[in-house]
């Protein structure tokens, strides 16, 4: 029995020692084409320290841009935000040669890991860094948030999307990026947004997993928005924020976007019996 106790625990020693050092790994025994796997220290400034989250993460929007974004295998795309690829990932699936991914980042090296692999293996993948200030992600950026223009043609676009971006994004901010959501999107495309919606928050109510911190707890208001809008960390505002439905709805008024449902709530507040993601994901598209 001791000898049998010893060998589980050498074994679990050298299973965690695997893991963490699977970037000096051949990386097959993982996925399809393990080079377009970042390494694990790229892979942390997401906060992924566990590699089932990449995958997950990654499914779950692709089930999102086939479930209720209607992606074709020759849907234009454009990610806003698209980090390292990781919802990307699985759409090297989908989207055939007639298709097309376009992404923007305002993490340089992320944008430096894709354009050495993922961009090389998939050239219908473009990725481009937009060294955008962000008071969190990229605190040195030079270039205006509420100023920039995503650099693609009007009307371009079938989907664009927004895997957990407006969750870090001012009011301001927010309601520019829809209306240049709305100036590069088709008539009729629709675009997928998630955020964390003040309507399903309960202060002091016990949230699920990961969600039970005080990373997700919204209880500052910003500017003249009142209870419109909340942040976690006064001192760090783009660190974590929230909206609710009603400045939502005026947002897409203005950019000429409108909801195509109700919003699907997600997991992270734990104020439905039912949930399909982690956060809160709202479906709009652009009026004809």
């Amino acid at each position: 029995m001791k000898s049998l106790l010893k060998n589980l625990v050498k074994s679990s020693f050298h299973w965690k020692q695997t893991l963490h050092i699977k970037d000096k790994l051949q990386k097959d025994w993982v996925t399809y084409e393990p080079d377009l796997i970042p390494p694990l220290a790229l892979m942390r400034q997401e906060g992924i320290s566990v590699l089932e989250e990449w995958f997950r993460w990654a499914e779950e929007w692709s089930m999102f841009l086939r479930v209720y974004g209607g992606i074709t295998n020759n849907s234009a795309v454009l990610e806003i935000g698209c980090g390292l690829g990781r919802t990307a990932f699985p759409l090297r699936y989908i989207l055939s040669a007639d298709g097309s991914y376009d992404g923007f980042e305002i993490c340089q090296n992320k944008i430096k890991f894709l354009e050495q692999t993922f961009h090389k293996a998939y050239p219908n993948f473009r990725f481009i860094w937009a060294n955008i200030h962000n008071t969190f992600y990229n605190p040195d950026g030079e270039i205006r948030a509420s100023d920039y223009r995503f650099p693609y043609a009007d009307d371009s676009f079938d989907i664009v999307y927004a895997a957990s971006v407006f969750t870090h994004l001012l009011p301001e901010i927010a309601a520019h990026y829809f209306q240049e959501t709305a100036r590069v999107l088709k008539p009729e495309g629709r675009c997928l947004f998630s955020f964390f919606l003040l309507d399903n928050y309960q202060p002091g109510k016990p949230r699920p997993l990961g969600f039970n911190r005080p990373d997700f707890n919204f209880d500052y208001q910003y500017g003249s928005y009142g209870s419109d809008f909340a942040l976690v960390k006064p001192d760090n505002p783009e660190y974590m924020t929230a909206y609710s439905l009603r400045l939502l709805e005026q947002f897409a008024t203005q950019a000429g976007l409108e909801f195509v449902q109700a919003p699907v709530t997600g997991l992270w507040s734990g104020s439905a019996s039912s949930w399909v993601g982690a956060q809160d994901l709202v479906i709009l598209k652009k009026s004809k």
